[in-house]
């Protein structure tokens, strides 16, 4: 199976797509670039964890058997709801995840530049569960807090989104964790 979409029996297969929250907006120009028959990103502006657990049957139907899936979300559940909350919901994600695909990655949260250092500390606390949470599932973490750390410059200047930089950066990361996963 390569990193092009194939026809088996009507089904697509090789089939790659990111799902997140409004930090995932423009990464498609890097991460689909020139194989947009076989990648897509769904961006969900203001989404949660929940949000994407309800929507996830409905966002890939018609992605064929065994997708990639990368899932980026979590930024805005922090401070909102306590962390045993939020990792429960993680869990629910999770499983109707591997229901669907077991070609799962879970991109780990970002920094926030604008955010208190307690926030900033919650969010790295909860990478931690992630990563730790992700390896019992047999799903893949892809951790980048340290590309993002400190370099402001790929930030927005709302302090939570990013730039063409930092788009342009979380994109290929996971263009090289999903042609690892196709290849």
């Amino acid at each position: 199976m390569g990193g092009s979409a194939a026809h088996e029996g009507g089904k697509k297969s090789g089939r790659a797509i990111v799902i997140g929250d409004s930090i995932v907006r423009g990464i498609d120009r890097r991460f689909c670039g020139r194989k947009r028959d076989s990648r897509m990103v769904c961006c969900l502006p203001g989404a949660r964890v929940r949000d994407v657990t309800e929507r996830l049957q409905n966002i890939l139907e018609g992605e064929g058997e065994q997708p990639v899936v990368v899932v980026h979300i979590g930024t805005n559940d922090i401070g909102k709801k306590r962390d045993e909350v939020l990792q429960d919901e993680f869990r629910e994600l999770g499983d109707k995840l591997k229901s669907r695909t077991s070609k799962v990655i879970i991109s780990g949260l970002l920094p926030v530049p604008r955010a208190s250092q307690s926030r900033n500390r919650r969010i790295l606390q909860m990478n931690t569960w992630l990563e730790k949470w992700c390896k019992g599932e047999g799903f893949k973490f892809l951790g980048h807090w340290n590309q993002f750390w400190g370099r402001w410059d790929q930030y927005k200047q709302d302090g939570l989104h990013l730039g063409w930089n930092g788009t342009n950066v979380l994109g290929g990361v996971f263009a090289t964790a999903v042609g690892e996963d196709l290849n």
